[in-house]
């Protein structure tokens, strides 16, 4: 896999470490009686590691974490590397609903955003970030859902974007997600732990 280095002025914070990750389902009926996943929760999910990405199932609830030059899992919807945030051959929009429940439906008029390739905003070695040197990776991401944690000032401020994102799959189904932390771990205030709500399939998912 293709890598290529780049100087910086400014430096970054160091990777967190020390994981765990829980998973909360809420239900309810169908109009013919069957139950249905209304949402579910990824709590304090690691995705500090500069070296490796988190792949996410969004069908199954779970996740694994792999390498950058390892290959990806069979079975993945999103995945996770700090900020960065990709999908597999899917697309996404951001809405203007802040409210997870209240989003019913695909905003009339959106475009899905399908991922693109980026040459400076996975960065995967810190190791010489104190000569100025980083060293990223060249890779897609998700130039919408990359927006979901914002960061300003040094030290760095985490933002999360309160928006409820719509993720289209390969397959042609949909998620709505709305991410609620960039922090977690062993003291509940390390960054690099993501936490969100989703729910999938929705709308006219199958």
């Amino acid at each position: 896999m293709k890598k290529i280095l780049y100087y910086a002025g400014a430096a970054l914070l160091g990777m967190a470490i020390l994981a765990s990750c829980d998973k909360n389902k809420g239900k309810d009926k169908d109009d013919d009686g069957t139950d249905t996943v209304v949402s579910k929760q990824m709590k304090n999910l690691d995705v500090s590691a500069y070296d490796k990405w988190v792949y996410v199932s969004l069908e199954d609830g779970t996740s694994v974490a792999k390498g950058i030059e390892e290959a990806a899992p069979e079975k993945w919807d999103i995945a996770m590397h700090r900020e960065n945030v990709k999908t597999n051959e899917g697309s996404a929009i951001m809405t203007g609903e802040t409210s997870f429940d209240a989003l019913t439906a695909i905003p009339e008029g959106s475009v899905f955003m399908p991922d693109e390739l980026t040459y400076t905003e996975v960065a995967v070695d810190m190791s010489q970030m104190m000569q100025g040197i980083i060293i990223y990776d060249t890779t897609e991401i998700n130039m919408v859902l990359e927006d979901w944690v914002t960061r300003s000032g040094m030290p760095p401020v985490y933002s999360v974007q309160p928006n409820v994102y719509v993720v289209r799959t390969k397959e042609g189904k949909y998620a709505k997600i709305q991410f609620t932390s960039y922090k977690g771990g062993e003291t509940g205030d390390e960054t690099g732990f993501a936490s969100f709500t989703y729910a999938y399939p929705v709308f006219d998912g199958k």
